[in-house]
């Protein structure tokens, strides 16, 4: 078992409206990229404000990043902690350089080749005023601000918001590149598709409470397969489901259509599916593969969920 960077320990913190955070226990490891994955509400925010030393008024619990505790001493954790709040607000006066080399003289950084590098790599125009800076140029700053010192944690609350489609994918290499060179890094996110690709693990919050931890890799290459088919005919197809059945497969009839199966497997009984499905014939054939957001569906109801992602995705 790898080394826990962040640790979450049992925070409770309950607000006058029921709202709020419900004996959370989070565990990031080192050299990890981690999602936390819940709509807004869920108490992503409020866990994370927890971590950085923000909200120290709890219940009860405590949050710990690499040994330090968080509320205690919160001074010490932000020195080796980059961080991209949910909600960017920059003071108004001087351009995006002025703001970058203040926040270099309080990192303690002395050098800003990295910056400098970060500010042509997502093609910001730093000598724009930030009052005069779009929520996708702020998104920018802020991403670079975080990362410009290397830290080896990361705390990240929907980073990817405001971006356009390539800066995301260009932030998502920057992720790795971060990771491979040791950081730890907590990402917050409602894109399924983002923590899809970037992240080693995943935890989904509700109502303030921790459902699950998955790890993406046995999402996104499980062992249990399901196949969506049609027939020509209904008599083949109830013929198929006969003999799927007899062979102890899942079969599920569809509500669109009649002459729709759905059958679902472990791959050890991939043969058997093989060997029954020649005999029939078959107007299409087509695998469902298994996703984070299907994970994510048993316990949401994600119309809310997706309403967001889809508003995120407008806005970039």
């Amino acid at each position: 078992m790898s080394e826990i960077v962040i640790s979450v320990k049992n925070l409770t913190k309950k607000y006058a409206n029921n709202k709020g955070v419900f004996g959370v226990n989070l565990s990031v490891h080192k050299g990890e990229i981690h999602g936390f994955l819940g709509p807004n509400g869920a108490g992503k925010t409020t866990t994370i404000r927890h971590l950085l030393g923000m909200q120290k008024s709890i219940n009860k619990g405590n949050c710990f990043i690499d040994g330090v505790n968080c509320w205690n001493d919160s001074k010490i954790v932000n020195t080796f902690t980059g961080y991209v709040p949910g909600e960017i607000v920059f003071p108004n006066g001087g351009n995006g350089w002025t703001f970058i080399k203040q926040m270099a003289k309080f990192k303690s950084l002395r050098k800003l080749d990295y910056a400098r590098d970060l500010v042509k790599r997502f093609k910001l125009d730093a000598k724009v005023k930030i009052k005069a800076m779009s929520k996708g140029m702020k998104q920018k700053l802020a991403i670079i601000i975080a990362f410009m010192n290397k830290p080896k944690v990361l705390i990240l609350d929907e980073p990817t918001s405001g971006l356009d489609p390539l800066m995301q994918i260009e932030f998502d290499k920057l992720l790795l590149e971060a990771r491979d060179g040791g950081a730890t890094i907590l990402i917050s996110s409602h894109i399924f598709s983002e923590v899809e690709k970037v992240c080693d693990r995943a935890t989904i919050i509700k109502d303030g409470k921790i459902i699950e931890t998955l790890n993406i890799s046995e999402i996104l290459h499980s062992e249990n397969k399901t196949y969506k088919f049609e027939f020509f005919d209904n008599e083949t197809m109830n013929e198929a489901y006969k003999y799927l059945t007899l062979n102890k497969l899942n079969v599920n009839t569809s509500k669109a259509s009649e002459k729709q199966l759905s059958v679902s497997f472990n791959d050890s009984k991939t043969n058997n599916f093989l060997k029954i499905i020649q005999y029939f014939k078959i107007l299409y054939l087509k695998e469902i593969k298994n996703t984070l957001e299907k994970q994510f569906a048993k316990y949401y109801d994600d119309t809310d969920f997706n309403e967001q992602s889809t508003n995120e995705n407008e806005q970039a």
